[in-house]
């Protein structure tokens, strides 16, 4: 069985970037920060995947419907309360 990596919340990570980041996909743009937080445990994958997901979801290039249902498949996939 796979082991489960505990995500990152924004303030626990000695790096202020990537709390800032973890913040920012929380209460902005992606409304959730656990995705992010698990990558967070390597900072520097966290910095260069954030403008990756915001260019396709800040900036409108996935529709929200689909970026929903994106995000409900994800959870049933990696079986997450999602």
């Amino acid at each position: 069985m796979p082991t489960r990596v505990n995500p990152l919340r924004p303030g626990e990570s000695p790096d202020p970037e990537v709390n800032e980041l973890l913040e920012g996909a929380r209460n902005d743009w992606w409304g959730d920060s656990a995705m992010f937080g698990v990558i967070g445990r390597n900072p520097q994958l966290l910095k260069r995947i954030v403008p990756v997901f915001q260019a396709f979801f800040q900036e409108g290039q996935v529709e929200p419907h689909i970026h929903e249902m994106m995000r409900i498949k994800t959870g049933q996939m990696n079986d997450c309360t999602y």
